[in-house]
């Protein structure tokens, strides 16, 4: 029965509706479903034209647009558009950024299709496709930060309404240039800037819980969106201590090509510590600022290879298809490295003003580390010879922690392996020390030379680290007053102080072990050895020797027997090791380090005793006998001279020779006095 009364039912009267035809003349609430029922296209004149002519005018139409468009405008005024411009038919590809090739395919950073769906003038874009890219670099995640569909579908609606909304403005206006495309690249290009800085604000969380986590103070600051200002949002990373009682290191921009306001940047986020800032600008794209990136900037200018880094950490942190923070972080560790090993430098030998370091002492900036060049000479009975400028070791800049590490020459085996206070560095240290109980080593190692020798270089690496902490990165800095420029220099001075008396004594130190070492090796071709002279040395004929213990090597060795008297009055007969042995040390004067070779006499109980001294003279470094003759070899071609002297400002200085090419010239001088 109810069935039946619904098609009975009448519809209701539309009262409203025919009012309006009644007095308007049109049915202004006509249902839209009797559009789909219309076929526009057959009552229209393109229905008259040929497939041809369809694309022919089509392809008119968008020329058209593109013409009086924005397109042309910007081209006439000659202004750097935004977008890269191609047309295909009717349709309209606009692309932005770098792109990546992929076998055949190549990809945009931003791309964009659009056309006009009208040949009547003026016609409007309609938005076919939004496509923006952006992942994190081969190997390294993006932590699931990638769009899903609904994200895409959203922008491409923003973007399509963003551009509809500039084309009525203009409608209502009538007194501008309509600018769709600029609309359509602000809402695409700001969703990448944006996208960028979430994957790399989750990597940099990643690396803090990760690598760097042990032994580095590496902090955070997670992505910070901004709703004001041409600044979308910004993510730091802190690292490496500074120094900053006095005020902090300024922020600078890397981008060398903008101005000088642009480049100031205020405080970091984090105190005590270098910052690398990575900001999101509004039509200009990621800005990456570091800590002394004004110093920075000079130092490329003035070096061309000072630039590969810098291009390192711009393009990972803008990259859209390689996006690392890891190598960000990297990369800018090594720029800040590189300035604070040239801070360093300069307050330990300033350009100008007084020199705290001895003038025979020479700093030099070598890749991230800091090398050490010292004045030799060797005594002989005219007096001090000069040897050469010797580089002795280097001290490294650890890209975790912003510490230094000494580093040798690979050949210096005896020095790396006393400098990390090694068992197998001495054998008569480890027999001593395999005759005593456990709970006994440590302190009969206490006046080692492997247990002086780390000392020495771990007190030169702690001062070193002061210094680096107090220097920063050279500057420029943000005074809290008036009084902090001058409390900040106090504070480095007193630091270079420290390291000067370490420097003295490591650079003792490696000429002893590590050049004297490999010296008396070649000259004798025997290996030499350490605690083998009974201790430092004592001054001897007016000369104060560094309290280094001697390197040296037994050139002559017998047993001696002597007679005791017991607590009962019975004498007995005791065996005695008496050693002769060739050693070698140094002292330091204001004109550099002097090689003093000597012949010592020690006594010894046993192998694994410890050695008596008891006589000690000093060899002097005659002028050798032997006669190093070259070999003639004509077929050979000639290698280029390193000459020992070179011209700088005008006066002739010793050239800085490695360590190996020194061995050759102090070996000739050992064997003259050992072979006789």
């Amino acid at each position: 029965f109810h069935a039946q009364l619904f098609p009975a039912r009448q519809a209701p009267h539309d009262i409203f509706g025919a009012l309006d035809l009644l007095k308007c003349g049109q049915w202004k609430d006509l249902p839209s479903d009797l559009k789909l029922l219309m076929d526009r296209y057959e009552s229209s004149k393109e229905n008259e034209w040929s497939p041809q002519e369809v694309k022919e005018r089509w392809h008119i139409a968008v020329r058209d647009k593109l013409i009086r468009g924005e397109v042309a405008d910007m081209k006439r005024r000659n202004i750097q558009s935004l977008w890269k411009v191609s047309i295909s038919g009717g349709i309209v590809k606009l692309t932005h950024g770098k792109p990546k090739h992929i076998g055949s395919q190549i990809i945009y950073p931003i791309e964009a299709y659009l056309t006009v769906w009208s040949t009547t003038v003026p016609a409007r874009w309609s938005l076919l496709k939004i496509e923006v890219y952006a992942q994190a670099k081969t190997g390294e995640s993006n932590h699931q930060l990638d769009t899903t569909n609904r994200q895409r579908y959203d922008l491409h609606r923003l973007c399509a309404k963003s551009m509809k909304m500039e084309e009525d403005k203009v409608e209502e206006e009538d007194d501008r240039l309509s600018r769709p495309l600029d609309c359509l690249f602000q809402i695409a290009h700001n969703f990448s800037l944006s996208w960028r800085l979430e994957i790399l604000s989750a990597q940099a969380q990643a690396l803090k819980r990760g690598v760097w986590s042990s032994r580095s103070s590496l902090v955070v600051t997670p992505v910070e969106f901004f709703t004001e200002g041409n600044t979308l949002g910004v993510v730091s990373i802190s690292f490496w201590k500074v120094d900053d009682r006095y005020g902090p290191p300024q922020m600078s921009s890397l981008d060398e090509f903008n101005t000088n306001e642009q480049q100031k940047g205020g405080k970091p986020p984090t105190t005590n510590q270098l910052t690398l800032s990575i900001e999101a600008v509004e039509n200009v794209g990621m800005k990456i600022s570091l800590s002394g990136g004004e110093r920075i900037l000079n130092r490329v200018k003035e070096m061309s290879g000072a630039r590969l880094p810098v291009n390192r950490l711009l393009d990972a942190a803008s990259n859209p298809f390689a996006l690392s923070a890891s190598n960000a972080l990297l990369a800018a560790t090594t720029l800040c490295a590189e300035q604070r090993c040239y801070a360093m430098v300069e307050a330990l030998q300033p350009s100008h003003g007084e020199r705290l370091l001895p003038m025979w002492i020479n700093l030099s900036v070598e890749s991230g580390s800091i090398a050490v060049a010292a004045q030799l000479f060797y005594h002989s009975t005219k007096g001090t010879k000069d040897l050469a400028k010797v580089l002795l070791f280097r001290m490294a800049c650890d890209a975790r922690t912003g510490t230094f590490v000494s580093t040798f020459c690979r050949s210096a085996e005896l020095l790396r392996l006393l400098a990390s206070n090694e068992a197998t560095a001495s054998e008569s240290m480890a027999l001593r020390m395999s005759k005593l109980a456990q709970n006994r080593r440590r302190a009969a190692a206490a006046n080692s030379s492997g247990r002086l020798v780390r000392d020495a270089f771990e007190g030169l690496a702690r001062s070193m680290n002061v210094l680096g902490t107090r220097s920063g990165v050279g500057g420029p800095w943000l005074d809290k007053d008036n009084m902090s420029a001058s409390l900040r220099s106090r504070a480095i001075q007193l630091a270079c102080k420290d390291a000067k008396n370490s420097l003295v004594t490591c650079c003792g130190m490696a000429a002893i072990y590590g050049l004297g070492a490999l010296a008396a090796g070649v000259a004798t071709g025997i290996s030499v050895q350490s605690d083998l002279c009974g201790g430092p040395m004592q001054q001897m004929e007016g000369t104060t020797f560094l309290p280094i213990p001697p390197v040296g090597l037994i050139s002559n060795q017998h047993v001696v027997y002597t007679q005791h008297v017991t607590s009962d009055g019975e004498k007995r007969k005791k065996a005695l090791i008496e050693r002769e042995i060739f050693a070698l040390s140094c002292s330091a004067n204001t004109d550099g380090l002097i090689l003093y070779g000597f012949d010592i006499l020690t006594l010894l109980e046993s192998p694994s005793s410890i050695p008596e001294r008891k006589d000690a003279s000093i060899i002097p470094f005659d002028t050798y006998s032997i006669k190093l003759v070259e070999p003639v070899m004509e077929e050979l071609p000639h290698k280029r001279l390193k000459l020992d002297k070179i011209e700088m400002h005008g006066k002739t200085q010793n050239r800085t020779l490695s360590m190996v090419d020194t061995i050759g010239l102090f070996a000739g001088v050992v064997a003259g006095v050992v072979g006789n």
